[in-house]
């Protein structure tokens, strides 16, 4: 099948990149985070006739979570330009989303047909794109992942480093819990959601994937620095992480059930902390070859 990769240069985007061809299963044509801020509905048509896709995997809003960007009004707009040619070209779409759609509230994990209740933020704006999607475009798959982190900026895991290479501390709090899924993951999973695909799988439907062991970021943080001090120039980190006294006492519980994806695509979860020692080491690679000459700038190539 010819898979529309939207955000292709982003974390998501390369772990998809570096996962599908290789597999030779699937033709992946690329469009970069850049090249999809339309101005115009027209820019997007002439985007679809000539990728002629099968599938579109959105990796846009999810990818902008946390980072230089934030989300806004036109990405809510595009969204809709993408759902009407989508269904007008019968094209499958495959929307990454987040768990920041939930406000938190509830005390167990959130099932796939719990409502998106986020109230404001990026939550708010991803669940509004998820509604555009699921009235315009079928079939759609929603994929709703737990935190994403990656060693390849921008994002919440790279500033951890960044912060912890110049020595300052880090105040988390434990309060706020989800189910981190490093990027490589999102990679497997949506390769296997593809692969289904072409051979009938069902094509619609709300999912849930997020690594196991719900944590907060307390504990997240903790795992990143037992793997990151055992490198340079991490040695001398153990002291930064502190808790933060004046984060809110109140507890958010953003973690997933996933029964939903076992069960209609036999994809098994996997341990977030299996893959903490692979993005310190991605880190390190990318921005620490220099003897520490970093610019502290995110990249994405």
């Amino acid at each position: 099948m010819r898979i529309l990769l939207l955000g292709s240069d982003t974390p998501v985007g390369h772990s998809l990149r570096s996962f599908i061809p290789p597999l030779r299963r699937h033709e992946l044509l690329l469009l970069s985070l850049e090249d999809t801020r339309w101005k115009r509905e027209r820019q997007v048509k002439k985007i679809f006739k000539v990728a002629a896709a099968d599938i579109v995997i959105d990796a846009r809003m999810v990818s902008q979570i946390g980072g230089h960007d934030p989300l806004g009004q036109r990405d809510i707009e595009r969204t809709e330009w993408l759902g009407h040619l989508s269904a007008k070209s019968e094209a499958r779409y495959l929307f990454l989303s987040s768990s920041q759609v939930f406000s938190g509230a509830m005390t167990r994990p959130y099932r796939e047909s719990d409502k998106a209740d986020a109230v404001d933020g990026a939550g708010l704006l991803i669940a509004q794109a998820e509604q555009i999607l699921l009235s315009t475009v079928d079939p759609t798959i929603i994929l709703r992942l737990g935190w994403l982190f990656s060693g390849r900026g921008p994002g919440r895991f790279k500033q951890l480093l960044d912060r912890l290479r110049i020595g300052k501390d880090i105040y988390a709090t434990d309060n706020v819990r989800d189910c981190p899924v490093h990027t490589a993951e999102v990679a497997r999973v949506v390769s296997g959601i593809a692969d289904q695909l072409s051979v009938g799988a069902p094509d619609k439907g709300i999912y849930h994937y997020g690594s196991t062991g719900d944590t907060g970021w307390f504990s997240f943080c903790e795992a990143a620095i037992a793997h990151a001090s055992q490198r340079e120039p991490f040695s001398r980190v153990h002291d930064c992480l502190k808790e933060d006294v004046n984060a809110r006492t109140t507890w958010v519980n953003r973690a997933l059930d996933c029964e939903g994806i076992r069960h209609q695509f036999g994809i098994q979860r996997r341990p977030w902390r299996d893959f903490v020692e692979r993005a310190v080491n991605r880190y390190l690679e990318l921005y620490c070859k220099d003897d520490g000459k970093d610019d502290g700038k995110d990249e994405s190539k």
